[in-house]
């Protein structure tokens, strides 16, 4: 590798009773700083001459292919490294260099040791005065690790879009001035249009009774910037008013104003009646607590003084052991959890369900 000084000569100032300052070499070369960004680990040089073939390559670069330093090296066998899935797009890398064309390519290698490593690999191609390629100058960098965070990243991306599908009833975005973005799913729920939805229009679709209390709570969060979440009723497109958990974030600039609000509807398990609250209670069993607890993130310690059950009445009816526990228990059980903000309900089925709700009190 080249070891031309990068700063040239340097010149000492001249002062007073100096003679005319002359040049002196730098005494620092290209190679201390080569040596200094391939130390670490990620990065290594290559030259390779289209009249040899073989590659020229640095410490660094063997050293981040996992080979041993200044071994015998042609694209061939980098090519060999690359992991099959990736070896196909880039297996023309010499043949563009050659053509006099520069790349920048990321691929898979695997290393001798079966270590999987993502490589950035760029080249600049230089040619003789008729414009004929001579060789190539080269730089591989180790972006394992950027390609690692953009895949988690991703993934925990596609988590969130998959946990939203399956739980939310509604998507929606707007802004503070009640202009809808995008509203997914709630013509389909509601026979509402987005037009007529749109600039707090969608407020018609709730119950006359809790309509006021709505646009109060939303009037109060544009003011204050504060996320929200509330339970109500809405008209579905069967004209029956059913329950949905509305829960709604901003989204600020960096000055802190906010841009836009994002958030869900998610339906909720109904009310129960007087005359299904004995069937829930005699149904009520401990993998629901546990469920409800969750909900709430409440340990048993929590539970036991809220309802003033014993943690070990709570213990027993959790893990099903012992006696059935007594209704009155259950009762304080479901009444603490049911004030902490769960709410117990029948589903279709008979079953019970268990949902977050609005706190009550």
């Amino acid at each position: 590798m080249p070891t031309t000084g990068l700063f040239g000569r340097e010149t000492p100032p001249a002062g007073p009773g100096r003679e005319s300052a002359r040049p002196r070499p730098s005494g620092i070369s290209s190679r201390h700083f080569l040596k200094l960004v391939e130390d670490q680990g990620r990065v290594g040089f290559w030259s390779i001459d289209f009249g040899i073939g073989d590659i020229n390559g640095s410490v660094g670069l063997f050293r981040l292919l996992g080979l041993s330093p200044f071994a015998r090296l042609d694209f061939a066998d980098v090519v060999r490294m690359i992991h099959p899935a990736d070896r196909g797009a880039n297996a023309d890398m010499l043949a563009v260099i050659r053509a006099g064309q520069a790349i920048e390519r990321e691929f898979r290698i695997i290393r001798p040791d079966g270590s999987l490593r993502w490589i950035q690999n760029t080249a600049e191609v230089l040619v003789d005065p008729d414009g004929v390629p001579l060789r190539a100058l080269g730089m591989m960098t180790d972006v394992t690790e950027q390609h690692e965070a953009r895949l988690m990243a991703g993934e925990g991306w596609q988590s969130y879009q998959r946990l939203i599908a399956a739980i939310a009833a509604v998507k929606w975005r707007m802004l503070p001035d009640g202009k809808i973005l995008s509203l997914l799913k709630w013509e389909e729920l509601t026979g509402q249009t987005l037009a007529a939805a749109d600039h707090w229009g969608w407020l018609e679709a709730i119950h006359p009774d809790e309509r006021e209390e709505v646009r109060a709570l939303w009037a109060d969060c544009t003011r204050t910037g504060q996320p929200n979440s509330v339970d109500l009723r809405i008209r579905c497109l069967d004209g029956a008013f059913r329950r949905y958990l509305m829960r709604g974030a901003p989204l600020c600039n960096a000055d802190g104003a906010v841009r836009e609000w994002i958030g869900v509807l998610i339906e909720t398990a109904p009310l129960p009646s007087a005359a299904s609250r004995l069937a829930v209670l005699q149904t009520l069993d401990g993998a629901h607590i546990r469920a409800a607890r969750a909900l709430l993130d409440w340990s048993v310690e929590d539970l036991s003084a809220k309802a003033g059950v014993s943690v070990s009445t709570i213990r027993r009816l959790e893990h099903g052991t012992g006696n059935r526990t007594r209704l009155p228990h259950v009762e304080a059980l479901r009444e603490a959890l049911q004030t902490g903000g769960v709410r117990f309900g029948l589903g279709s089925q008979g079953e019970i369900a268990v949902s977050l709700g609005r706190r009550e009190g």
